[in-house]
């Protein structure tokens, strides 16, 4: 697919370097639309399915219903095929939203085998994660990362990664970011547990457009195998399942 700017496009810089060329991320106009419900999904993880049904539908279409294993919520799909996606009794992650009805729709591209991974509900739960931790992680960011750029916020190598990385390993996630040019500046880590003689020489990416970044990553992913691989990343990475998404390593 030939790159386009998008929504979706950073524009890349070095530092105080000579520029490299950027990278330009792919159009994604076309699955805009379910990327960005994508990321303001609903999840259950680990979740126990009962009462699993499949009825036709008025459209011609088929509607399919469950209830977790704990409660008596309904949430449902819709598929062109009678075929059965689901089973009762097993273990399922799922992604989904709430209509103005109170409905529980079921997003297919966000549901997967809990013993699978689903790089859409791995995403979302790394991101979660993230969140969660993110007073700590910017406040050890401000007090051990030390550089000059005034052009923006500027994440350490280490804190970068947990707060947008946690998904992949983080050998992958620095790998991306050089491959695609993302601007960083130099800068020095301070170690909390050595002491402020511990400066060492780092790099510090620029907040501004991570997000997009693995957002571009996430939805263009294609499972090879053991592997995924995307026409942003060279080579091929892993996406963790929920289980092992951790900010520890």
């Amino acid at each position: 697919m030939k790159p386009t700017r998008s929504s979706f496009q950073l524009s890349y810089s070095r530092g105080c370097k000579k520029a490299k060329t950027p990278l330009l991320l792919p159009d994604m106009h076309k699955n805009k639309e379910e990327s960005v419900k994508s990321r303001n999904l609903h999840t259950i993880h680990d979740l126990i399915v009962k009462d699993y049904s499949v009825n036709p539908t008025s459209s011609g279409k088929f509607l399919h219903q469950f209830s977790p294993s704990t409660t008596d919520t309904v949430y449902q799909f819709e598929t062109n095929s009678s075929a059965h996606e689901l089973v009762n009794g097993h273990r399922y992650n799922i992604g989904y939203t709430i209509d103005k009805s109170g409905r529980r729709i079921i997003e297919p591209s966000a549901l997967g085998k809990a013993d699978s991974v689903n790089p859409i509900l791995s995403y979302l739960a790394a991101k979660q994660l993230s969140e969660d931790k993110l007073s700590e992680n910017k406040g050890k960011n401000d007090e051990r990362v030390k550089h000059k750029a005034k052009d923006g916020y500027y994440w350490g190598k280490k804190y970068a990664w947990r707060r947008y990385g946690l998904v992949f390993a983080k050998g992958a996630f620095y790998k991306y970011l050089e491959h695609i040019n993302h601007p960083f500046v130099s800068c020095k880590t301070v170690s909390g547990d050595v002491g402020i003689y511990s400066n060492e020489e780092s790099i510090a990416y620029k907040d501004e457009g991570l997000e997009a970044a693995m957002d571009a990553l996430i939805d263009s992913a294609v499972k090879k195998g053991r592997y995924y691989e995307s026409p942003l990343y060279k080579g091929s990475f892993q996406i963790r399942p929920i289980s092992a998404i951790s900010d520890k390593k």
